[in-house]
């Protein structure tokens, strides 16, 4: 199943409206794609792309490098197809997702979806990046993006372990 994803729009105040990317949909797949999309075959049109995202869900949606301009972006829509997903990013559960990718205005939001010591996966703002300038986003860059957001999550489902197992022995302190 792994790495499933957000892909939509974010509004004022946190609002967004996205769909479901449901494989493979880490940072160093998604973002190239999104640039691909954008720039090559939408001629740098953003609406246009969005438009397109918000079209199905999506199965996976990545970039063929070394494939030239238009027609190197790969998009497998899913055969799950449902409504949009719609809510305030700060206050929605992220549920069985790991990353959300949101153009808001001129920029590509990413969060990235951290269990905290109790309660549902929320989401944490990850990374910023200009529309214009994803062409340029170094993956490098994208990558290193990557595995801060991983080694987050991981220490994060540790520390949420760490406390469940101290609240668990508090309470058989208490019993005695």
């Amino acid at each position: 199943m792994g790495l499933r994803a957000l892909i939509g729009t974010e509004g004022a105040g946190g609002f967004y409206r996205a769909r479901h990317v449901q494989h493979d949909a880490c940072p160093t797949m998604i973002v190239p794609a999104l640039s691909a999309l954008v720039h090559d075959l939408m001629g740098h049109d953003a609406q246009a792309a969005v438009a397109e995202l918000m079209r199905s869900d999506w199965s996976r949606l990545y970039a063929l490098p070394g494939t030239g301009v238009a027609g190197h972006l790969v998009g497998v829509p899913s055969p799950n197809d449902g409504e949009p997903l719609c809510g305030h990013i700060a206050t929605a559960n992220a549920g069985d997702r790991e990353w959300a990718y949101l153009f808001g205005g001129h920029r590509l939001h990413v969060y990235l979806g951290v269990f905290p010591e109790v309660g549902p996966k929320r989401w944490q703002p990850w990374a910023c990046w200009s529309v214009n300038e994803l062409p340029t986003v170094r993956l490098d860059e994208v990558l290193t993006v990557q595995r801060r957001g991983y080694s987050t999550q991981w220490l994060a489902a540790d520390h949420r372990k760490y406390a469940e197992a101290i609240r668990e022995r508090m309470k058989e302190v208490a019993a005695r």
